[in-house]
């Protein structure tokens, strides 16, 4: 049969599946068709109203989607074995399978699991390592791993793509290679279109296969190693020169004092063409319930996209693209996330970012929330929420996407046109475990393992940019959790980002990574959204052929909070942008340090750094150093600023999100009174 989710050739060879592994086999007939060829799937209106008593809810009222038989099949197998607690993708590169597939768990409660999800762009197992290079290799690296561990695959359909029926019952993890060489030589125009998905057969389209033997033991297995190379390279490097950072601890000056607890926080809002800021949202009249708190700054934020409708539109939850979350405590943080996943309907809810701020908020307030929304057409923008388990990164099992993508006006499309990235905070978790991650070697000093938290955690925010098309980074705040050796971590994540972000770094040449994510499955039925044919101009990352000549490091900020999701001991939070030519200009006098980006893709986006002063002088320096940013701003442009400093109550007179913190550094480990991040569209707004 023809359908979009499910491969029906060889069906009848299924059976034997189970006579071979002694497994129960529960099957359903497909019914219904590909009623929503979106890429990302939506659980059907009548489908949704339903479940939760309902058995096979949504056959009525027109045709259903055959995603949903999934869902049916699925509950059977529960109901025989309540056990069950997973499923089990095998998607490669495919959007359109995995979101589904997530989709039917997420609503049955089972964890999905991809442990295939972008195989062929991670690092190889240590097995394969050290091998010779072979081009092969870099397009059917699973077909290699297969192959070692004795798995055997034949060909049992052929259809286009170079491919003939002589090439059927062909094994194509055969131990001599023959085969994988032919499917990437004739596979070659694919190649070069980024479907590198056909060569591993995903989609169907071109070849489909079916396992006939497995490997002897689990011990055989080929698990995709952590860290890629050049994150790897990185991190031994940083681990070698411990020493020296351990130093820096008795250099330190004294912090300053815990901040006056009387401070008032204001509410703020600024529009600029597309982007709608709201920032600073709190409730401290709800009561002392965090969650209670976190129900009442909904129903503002709902209130206030009602009453602004007649000027923007029909503005929705579902438009908001970024959120910071700042908690007192991050022991509220369950019971706040599930009133604020509440509010987003769709797929591809918000980025956000969540760290705990203790003492530094407000009394009265334990929760303190900021929104973006793009208020142009949603179809313009770029989500991206894988919830499977896999080897790539951490699944976000929330209600929150890694990354969402937004062009400059509502004129423009992301996938055509660039624009910013927004980018989920990046904790150091193993994506397989989704527990924080433990080196290999266990260390003595807690410097060793914050090395390889901050290197693991900042590969998690490449991996994702490279998966949205992001060829630099605007700027970076590495979150760290309160600690006596923070000077030591300040410098260290500095350095680790600077490397990171320097023409030596090895990160830009691996191939392609994921701006490839696309198929032969996604193009034919999912690609109203993808990335397009331009795979060439959107490689590396950071690409310095868009900054030209200059030589300079995306802006760096180590903001010391008290807590972080998970126990973890820092968080990276990176805004990237798509863009086809980025200016940047550095100025510093008077102790105030100005890094200046422009693009016509994003805008206006200022990083300012204030060196620390005595307390008294604080709030004379801030004021200077926004006297000195609306100077490089147009005349009457409005723009999106945030303030990070210890010292909140001088802050309160500024137009701008507050985050306030132990303290503030920046690029080498200096310590600041405050530091700025202002973003301007360049254009003429209204407030």
């Amino acid at each position: 049969m023809d359908s979009y989710m499910y491969q029906t050739i060889g069906y009848s060879i299924i059976p034997l599946y189970q006579e071979a592994l002694d497994v129960p086999l529960y099957r359903r007939e497909i019914r219904g068709t590909a009623v929503n060829t979106a890429r990302d799937y939506q659980t059907p209106a009548t489908q949704s109203r339903q479940e939760g008593g309902g058995e096979e809810g949504g056959r009525g009222g027109g045709e259903e989607d055959e995603t949903e038989c999934l869902l049916y099949l699925l509950q059977d197998v529960m109901r025989a074995h309540p056990e069950v607690n997973a499923v089990s993708a095998g998607a490669i590169l495919s959007t359109y399978q995995r979101t589904r597939i997530e989709n039917v768990a997420g609503r049955l409660g089972l964890v999905p699991l991809a442990w295939l999800w972008m195989y062929p762009y991670l690092p190889p197992p240590v097995q394969r390592a050290g091998l010779p290079a072979r081009p092969v290799a870099a397009v059917a690296g699973l077909l290699e791993d297969m192959a070692a561990c004795g798995c055997e695959a034949r060909i049992i359909k052929v259809a286009s793509g170079g491919m003939d029926e002589g090439m059927l019952w062909e094994n194509v993890s055969a131990g001599d290679g023959r085969l994988r060489r032919v499917l990437v030589k004739r596979m070659g125009m694919l190649l070069e279109e980024g479907v590198e998905g056909a060569v591993l057969g995903e989609g169907g389209d071109c070849v489909e296969k079916m396992g006939i033997d497995d490997m002897g033991s689990v011990n055989e297995l080929r698990i995709p190693q952590l860290f890629d190379d050049g994150f790897k390279l990185v991190y031994e490097r940083i681990l070698a020169s411990t020493g020296q950072y351990a130093l820096r601890k008795e250099s330190r000056e004294l912090p300053y004092p815990e901040a006056d607890k009387t401070w008032a926080v204001e509410t703020l809002q600024s529009k600029m063409d597309n982007i709608w800021v709201i920032s600073n949202l709190s409730a401290p009249e709800a009561g002392q319930d965090s969650a209670t708190q976190m129900k009442s700054i909904m129903t503002k934020l709902t209130d206030a996209l009602r009453t602004h409708e007649q000027e923007l539109g029909a503005v929705t939850p579902d438009d908001i693209v970024y959120t910071t979350i700042l908690l007192r405590s991050m022991d509220d943080f369950a019971s706040i996330n599930s009133v604020y996943g509440s509010l987003f309907t769709k797929p591809n809810p918000p980025a956000r970012a969540t760290v705990a701020c203790g003492n530094r908020l407000p009394p009265g307030i334990d929760i303190l929330v900021s929104f973006i929304l793009d208020l142009g057409s949603p179809v313009h923008r770029k989500g991206l929420h894988v919830q499977s388990r896999s080897y790539w990164a951490p699944a976000n099992i929330g209600p929150y996407s890694q990354a969402v993508g937004v062009p400059r006006d509502k004129q423009s499309g992301f996938e055509q046109d660039g624009g910013l990235v927004y980018i989920a905070g990046q904790i150091p978790l193993d994506p397989a475990s989704m527990e924080l991650a433990r080196p290999d070697v266990a260390f003595t000093d807690p410097l060793s393992s914050f090395i390889h938290h901050t290197v693991l955690s900042l590969q998690h925010l490449w991996r994702i940019g490279g998966a949205m098309c992001v060829n630099w980074w605007l700027g970076a705040v590495a979150f760290i959790a309160q600690d006596t050796g923070i000077s030591s971590k300040a410098a260290v994540a500095s350095d680790i980002w600077e490397r990171m972000n320097t023409g030596s770094s090895p990160s830009g040449d691996e191939d392609d990574e994921e701006d490839s994510m696309l198929d032969a499955w996604d193009i034919k039925y999912g690609r109203k959204q993808d990335f397009g044919s331009n795979k060439k101009a959107t490689r590396a990352l950071p690409d310095f052929g868009i900054v030209g000549p200059s030589s300079k490091i995306p802006p760096f900020l180590a903001v010391e909070v008290d807590e972080l999701p998970r126990g973890s001991d820092i968080e990276w939070q990176g805004l990237g942008v798509r863009s086809a030519h980025v200016d940047i200009t550095e100025d510093s006098s008077e102790g105030i340090s100005i890094s200046h980006s422009e693009g016509a893709e994003f805008g206006t986006h200022l990083a300012i750094g204030i060196e620390k002063v005595k307390p008294e002088d604080v709030e004379k320096s801030i004021e200077q150093a926004m006297y000195l940013a609306r100077r490089r701003l147009k005349d009457g442009t409005h723009y999106q600023a945030t303030i990070y400093t210890p010292l909140p109550a001088l802050c309160v007179k500024l137009l701008a999100q507050i985050v306030p913190c132990r303290s503030v550094w920046g690029c080498g480990g200096r310590e600041l009174s405050a530091a700025l991040v202002l973003h301007s569209r360049s254009s003429q707004g209204s407030q």
